[in-house]
């Protein structure tokens, strides 16, 4: 399922640890990361969390057909500030199905000092649903979990 993700790229985060279940990505926090108060932008935490939360599920499908994980919902807790250095992103599956699955997220600094939480709700999805939400109708869009 480790495709190129562009958006992923352009942010420069790195996944370093992925396993059924789990995976860590990496971010070295550069000016461009900021927001105007001098901390890292909230999108850029929220990017790291997303990404955890949804590869953490996907590793049990690694082998996977292609298919993708797809955010459904995510909620973001930001607990402290950060600014420069390394961030680690801790993502864990928590539980669901084969299709819907659920998983939770920890950014942390180099000093391991928590920054920010987030849980979710993910969809794995075939490479033919992804872009089929235009011409799709109710009966083609039923999820089974």
């Amino acid at each position: 399922m480790h495709s190129r993700n562009p958006f992923i790229e352009l942010v420069g985060a790195e996944l370093i640890e992925w396993s059924p279940g789990e995976c860590v990505w990496k971010l070295e926090v550069r000016d461009c990361h900021g927001n105007p108060q001098g901390g890292l932008h909230g999108g850029v935490m929220a990017t790291l969390l997303d990404v955890a939360c949804a590869y953490s599920g996907a590793a049990l499908k690694a082998d996977g057909g292609g298919q993708r994980p797809a955010t459904l919902s995510l909620s973001l807790q930001f607990i402290a500030k950060a600014g420069s250095g390394t961030l680690l992103a801790r993502g864990r599956r928590t539980g669901g199905g084969r299709r819907i699955y659920f998983a939770e997220a920890q950014l942390l600094d180099e000093e391991d000092k928590l920054v920010a939480t987030a849980t979710g709700t993910f969809c794995m999805q075939s490479p033919h649903m992804e872009n089929s939400h235009a011409d799709s109708s109710p009966e083609t869009e039923l999820i089974d979990t």
